[in-house]
């Protein structure tokens, strides 16, 4: 199952900053799935491997710190989940 992460605005209107860890679990979970609003985009565990994060260091509310990766938003165009349905409907 999926890292599920839920985001509520993108930055400059195009990107989604994830932070490094959630990119570290998302991978050993088998992939990212990012909502914001009603869309929904995944990333794999390979794509995942080939993101870096950069800028500065942000310090965790709680303990430790992060960097962000910014990635270009770009949802799917159906909901995975409803790929079998759309089938046997249009099939």
């Amino acid at each position: 199952m999926p890292k599920i992460k839920k985001v509520k605005k993108l930055w400059q209107g195009k990107y989604v900053s994830i932070r490094d860890y959630e990119i570290k679990d998302g991978i050993s979970k088998g992939g990212i799935e990012i909502k914001h609003n009603d869309q929904i985009m995944f990333l794999s565990p390979d794509q995942l491997t080939t993101l870096k994060p950069s800028g500065k260091l942000h310090q965790s509310k709680f303990t430790g710190t992060y960097q962000l990766v910014d990635i270009t938003w770009t949802p799917l165009k159906n909901d995975p989940r409803q790929g079998d349905l759309l089938e046997l409907v249009t099939g």
